[in-house]
């Protein structure tokens, strides 16, 4: 399976993190955005958006970190990371579409706002972005602090894709200084998956 990709990528870090955890072999083949590979015909034939990451394995093409996930934990059952009750794995599940629709493209605006800007000469920082973010940020990190009230995984009582997804939301928070400070239960967890090998292998430094 060929995975393309930048490590500097949380959405890429999603599918890195559970194939590590999965002990699953990836191809990766990494472009470089600031010479605009993303952008070129070949890769925009496999993927239109011209984002990473994008999965090839044989005559299938996956787009989308989550979905990603899902295929590979689905291809090692016994692994876990995709639970077999059905009711843990909509909950997973569940984590992953809360993730996407909440908590990540907050977390994202902050990374644009206060690393990628600078780092591709994209202008200065809008604060008044940083400043919605960073409420939204409060908002939605309190949902999950008290999800985690007590609980060492999100759902059931191991690690899921649900865990690794919303981590790897996580990949720039402390760079960002993300308004987490407060959310004791929500730090502890934190600081569990990305005390784990699969998480430290996939670091981009």
């Amino acid at each position: 399976m060929k995975l393309y990709m930048t490590p500097l990528s949380p959405n890429v870090r999603r599918v890195r993190v559970t194939a590590a955890v999965l002990q699953t072999e990836l191809e990766e083949i990494t472009l470089d955005f600031t010479k605009g590979e993303h952008k070129q015909p070949h890769y925009l034939a496999l993927n239109p958006n011209g984002a990473v990451p994008t999965l090839v394995d044989g005559d299938l093409v996956l787009t989308e970190s989550r979905a990603i996930m899902q295929y590979l934990a689905a291809k090692k059952p016994e692994s876990g990371l995709l639970p077999k009750d059905e009711r843990v794995y909509a909950d997973a599940l569940r984590w992953q579409f809360w993730d996407a629709a909440h908590f990540s493209p907050q977390l994202g605006t902050l990374t644009f706002e206060k690393i990628i800007k600078p780092m591709l000469g994209l202008g200065e920082p809008r604060q008044d972005k940083i400043d919605e973010a960073c409420t939204n940020i409060r908002r939605f990190g309190a949902v999950l602090d008290q999800r985690l009230e007590g609980k060492e995984y999100l759902v059931g009582d191991a690690l899921t894709i649900g865990d690794l997804t919303i981590a790897c939301s996580l990949m720039y928070a402390k760079q960002t200084e993300a308004p987490l400070g407060d959310f004791s239960n929500l730090q502890a967890w934190f600081s569990r998956i990305s005390g784990t090998a699969a998480w430290k292998i996939t670091s981009p430094h």
